[in-house]
């Protein structure tokens, strides 16, 4: 039994969102979420192989301050081989190279020792909810959302830095060029953001807000969309109002993770502020 770890190339990209698909029961295909997210960070994905046929993957993207680990997955038929291991000290190694100063993630109860074992600490917790299709808000449509447009992406990242703790430009860009009919932003009247939402197809996020209200707008406007399933919306636990709204909406909670940390002394988020992370992956 041989096991190599090396670069993912964009050739890789369906084994490895087979991999993911597989690894975290997912019913839906995430080979386009391994392909977005190798696009932001091309020398920071993994390839593990056992006797040739790939098996395990895992990723980062250095956001600059800290990174976030991304999908380290392992094909259920190779579990328990010390792949996931071996991947997390390569990924690590990678980031230690880069003098990245803190690293995120969030895990699942059956991951977190591994991560207790590498150094890892928790911070906080992340909460999944899900929507039941067809079920209607509990108010309508709210003034005061209106559609992202390309040009406001200079100041989309001013005002999301801040509160993401890291510049993640072409986070925010890749989601807006998907379909910018699904991004909404609210505004001051001043003129100023005060908060914004991309809908996904399955997800609600990346989305943050100032306060609960422009938060309420900005979901209302979301959930006139159609989705492909849910959606659901991942959710930091230090967000009581982001509950409070979501379970308001008809959301339930679905399961809890550890946002768990790897360096530094504290969160470098404003978590409170986040009502939906882009992704489990990358924050």
């Amino acid at each position: 039994m041989t096991v190599t770890i090396r670069p993912m190339a964009e050739a890789d990209v369906a084994a490895a969102g087979a991999i993911v698909t597989a690894a975290f029961g997912t019913p839906y295909d995430r080979t386009d979420e391994v392909r977005r997210y190798l696009s932001l960070q091309p020398d920071g994905w993994l390839l593990a192989t056992l006797d040739g046929r790939p098996v395990g993957t895992v990723g980062a993207l250095d956001y600059g301050p800290y990174a976030y680990i991304a999908l380290l997955s392992v094909h259920p038929t190779a579990q328990r081989h010390g792949i996931g291991l071996a991947l997390m000290e390569r990924i690590m190694a990678w980031l230690e190279a880069r003098r990245c100063p803190v690293v995120m993630l969030d895990a699942t109860d059956y991951g977190a020792p591994l991560y207790a074992r590498l150094g890892f600490v928790e911070d906080d917790r992340t909460l999944v909810f899900v929507r039941a299709t067809g079920i209607a808000p509990r108010v309508g449509r709210l003034e005061g959302a209106a559609t992202l447009r390309p040009a406001d992406l200079p100041d989309l990242t001013r005002f999301d830095t801040p509160i993401f703790g890291a510049d993640r430009h072409a986070v925010l860009a890749s989601y807006l060029e998907d379909d910018p009919a699904r991004a909404f932003v609210t505004r001051d009247p001043a003129g100023e953001i005060t908060g914004y939402l991309f809908a996904q197809a399955h997800f609600l996020g990346p989305w943050v807000a100032r306060l609960p209200e422009q938060a309420e707008i900005l979901l209302a406007a979301a959930l006139d969309l159609p989705f492909v399933s849910g959606p659901s919306v991942v959710v930091p636990a230090a967000n009581a109002a982001a509950i409070a709204l979501l379970e308001r909406h008809g959301f339930r909670r679905q399961r809890t993770l550890l946002h768990m940390r790897h360096g530094g002394t504290a969160v470098p988020s404003r978590r409170a502020a986040i009502y939906g992370q882009a992704s489990l992956a990358i924050g």
